[in-house]
């Protein structure tokens, strides 16, 4: 932090016993959910809310989901909560007095009114993990969640959570789990971003420390940045052409050939700044969906759709 917060996822044999594990898994998670559903809505502190957890469950990746759920149920994106917690500061000593203080602020207001930002979600449910024995720690990084986002400079907008359970990283992103913000927050609790696999993580969240994010290979800041907005599940960078997230618009005219391998559907369409959709022809073939733009525009933006599903975005420049 500084003088402010910062701002702003074989064998049949094998196969059968993963099924059956994944299926147990599932059970029990929506055992979990189910058992917090009856929570209340509030809380005075992090110590009762983790005393509740620790009384109704015992394994770390349930405990852990507790949290998540609490949150995600219960908590309110609200960006006001910005300028809620401004402090300045002369010297190092007055900084790291107001910044724990801060901290401390944050999660009684996520806990007690409900409303918070990126801190209030990860440094809670980090808070929650540490009362229940279980190692975590907050990550800042950036985020891309559209078109507009390509290419830009990196920016530590915004904060996630990592827990390590049995010395397996798990990638945790209340936040984005509450729902979403668009002018007003929208509830819409998901768990998409709970242990969700960093191969997917790093296509919309990049760590300010490589490291935490816990892949096995290297993508840069620049790289991150310059990549097109990868917004299908399945959709991987090295899965799709044009490379470039950013397209010319001379180009866009004369016509590109977008390339998305792994990509299959019934129909495609494709949308400028958000715009009704074009329904454009395209071919499927080695598993690699192909299509032809032609358009001459002066948006900024164009994201593809594969059966009404959007799949990737690109920026538009002159």
């Amino acid at each position: 932090m500084h003088t402010s917060l910062p701002h702003k996822t074989q064998t049949f044999i094998v196969l059968l016993v993963f099924l059956s594990s994944a299926m147990a898994i599932s059970q029990d998670y929506a055992k979990v959910d189910a058992t917090v559903s009856f929570y209340p809505e509030h809380f005075a502190t992090g110590q009762a809310l983790a005393m509740q957890i620790k009384s109704d469950f015992t394994n770390p990746k349930e405990q852990v989901r507790a949290g998540y759920s609490w949150l995600i149920n219960n908590v309110t994106y609200d960006p006001q909560e910005y300028y809620t917690y401004k402090f300045q500061y002369r010297i190092l000593e007055e900084r790291n007095e107001k910044m724990a203080s801060t901290r401390e602020g944050i999660i009684e207001r996520t806990l007690q009114q409900g409303v918070a930002v990126c801190e209030g979600y990860a440094l809670t449910l980090e808070r929650l993990c540490e009362l229940l024995g279980i190692q975590a720690y907050v990550v800042r990084g950036d985020t891309k969640t559209q078109p507009s986002d390509i290419g830009r400079p990196f920016d530590k907008n915004h904060m996630w959570m990592v827990a390590i359970i049995e010395e397996k990283p798990m990638l945790l992103d209340p936040t984005w789990g509450a729902g979403r913000y668009n002018g007003t927050f929208i509830k819409s609790p998901s768990y998409e971003y709970y242990d969700a696999l960093p191969s997917q993580f790093i296509k919309s969240h990049y760590p300010e420390v490589f490291d935490d994010a816990y892949v096995d290979y290297n993508v840069s800041k620049e790289a991150f940045s310059k990549q097109p907005l990868l917004i299908h599940k399945e959709l991987t960078i090295q899965e799709v052409s044009p490379l470039e997230g950013t397209i010319k618009a001379r180009a866009l005219s004369k016509g590109i050939i977008f390339s998305l391998q792994g990509i299959t559907g019934e129909k495609v369409r494709y949308s400028l700044d958000g715009a009704e959709k074009v329904t454009t022809d395209f071919s499927i073939e080695n598993n690699t969906l192909q299509c032809m733009i032609a358009t001459k525009t002066k948006a900024q933006s164009l994201v593809i759709y594969v059966d009404d599903a959007p799949v990737i975005g690109y920026k538009i420049k002159k």
